[in-house]
């Protein structure tokens, strides 16, 4: 053993001591009282008239902060589409430039009809055009994950085309492209991406299909931090100089800042979901209006989800209905608590590639080229990672 675990032993203690304090603070319903009270036309006209960015990531309340919506319903019969993917990421230890990519997807039918179909599809990529944006030059080498992103997002507008409607195109994690606003981004990179991500949305709008995303166990803060800006008396916010002169009002503040959305939803009934916020990310600036993303919390069977929707969908009613009620249909139809939707389960175990595949990859590519005579010579470095040493 090399880690040292009675280096730490102490650490660990003093972290869950903080986690448990931060747990039982008082101020959740003086947050959710703030919630109720704080005028949401006000607050969503003094966020986008801001004269600075802001130090933390803020929700728009587009209709009301406080409101909570039942459980519609969902229809006699319909489709879930789910798709996942799963990548062999390049490897610059080996001689040969590649990468996989498998998408998975699920379509499930329910009702007097139901129906099932599961399968993947795997994708070698190796040529110039697939390793770099611009190929001519070789520069600008492909970001997988954002590949991988794209796949599915393509893999789901595929799906789609021949399902029964009324249907919901579903996937894991964020519609957000959030990697695309790290520092050093270039717009040519942005670019890249955003027009096949968004090229696929648009499709799917064209089919008269919402998109969603779940997000299970989220970590977002962007409704406690426009709580945090309704109560500041400073723009732009300064949190270095706070002008908060309550000291009350200070520590509710301090206690919005490490407290995420979930929480404060704790109180929503199985089946409810919130009034539908959108985000301030910063890419969604190059998304356009149809497509900026908005969400909505969702009490599903053990805890809150954030599902997240395009403007497209959110802003017409009848298909923010079927998304709120086929999210929390999968949801039960789980056997997990918290629950997981199957579709989203089912696409994953089509996806996923397991570490016999991908050893199983490298062994066709290693005798495909001695059959060429090539010698497939990896560096030292990974050679000696994957045998013990002493």
């Amino acid at each position: 053993m090399t880690l040292k675990l009675a280096s730490i032993s102490k650490d660990i203690e003093r972290m869950v001591t903080a986690h448990r304090l931060k747990e039982s603070a008082s101020y959740l319903e003086e947050a959710r009282a703030l919630l109720r009270a704080t005028d949401p036309q006000a607050l969503a006209e003094k966020i986008r008239s801001r004269s600075r960015k802001f130090p933390w990531l803020v929700a728009v309340p587009l209709n009301t902060l406080a409101g909570t919506f039942t459980n519609p319903g969902t229809p006699r019969s319909f489709t879930v589409v789910g798709a996942d993917g799963s990548s062999i990421q390049r490897d610059r230890h080996s001689p040969i430039r590649f990468y996989v990519i498998n998408t998975g997807h699920a379509i499930l039918t329910y009702g007097p009809h139901p129906g099932a179909e599961l399968d993947s599809s795997a994708g070698l990529y190796f040529e110039d055009h697939d390793l770099f944006i611009n190929p001519e030059q070789k520069t600008g080498p492909i970001d997988e994950d954002l590949a991988m992103s794209v796949a599915e997002m393509a893999h789901l507008l595929e799906c789609t085309a021949s399902v029964d409607r009324p249907a919901v195109a579903l996937r894991d994690g964020s519609l957000i492209l959030w990697a695309l606003q790290e520092k050093g981004r270039s717009v040519q990179e942005q670019d890249f991406y955003l027009k096949r991500f968004l090229g696929c949305l648009t499709g799917l709008r064209a089919s008269k299909i919402p998109v969603a995303s779940y997000i299970s166990y989220p970590g977002g803060h962007d409704v406690c931090n426009a709580l945090r800006f309704e109560i500041c008396q400073e723009s732009p916010v300064t949190c270095r100089t706070c002008s908060l002169g309550n000291e009350e009002r200070k520590k509710l503040c301090q206690w919005l800042g490490q407290t995420y959305d979930r929480e404060l939803f704790r109180n929503l009934g199985p089946g409810e979901r919130t009034d539908v916020f959108g985000s301030t990310s910063d890419i969604l600036r190059r998304y356009g209006e149809e497509h900026s993303i908005d969400f909505f919390y969702l009490h599903v069977r053990g805890e809150i989800a954030r599902v997240e929707i395009p403007r497209w969908v959110s802003a017409d009613a009848e298909m923010l209905d079927l998304v709120h009620a086929v999210v929390y249909d999968q949801c039960q139809r789980s056997s997990d608590v918290p629950a997981y939707p199957p579709t989203l389960q089912e696409a994953h175990e089509q996806a996923v590639i397991s570490v016999g595949d991908r050893r199983l990859v490298e062994e066709i590519i290693e005798r495909t080229l001695a059959q060429q005579g090539i010698t497939y010579t990896r560096s030292a470095k990974h050679r000696s990672k994957r045998r013990r040493g002493v």
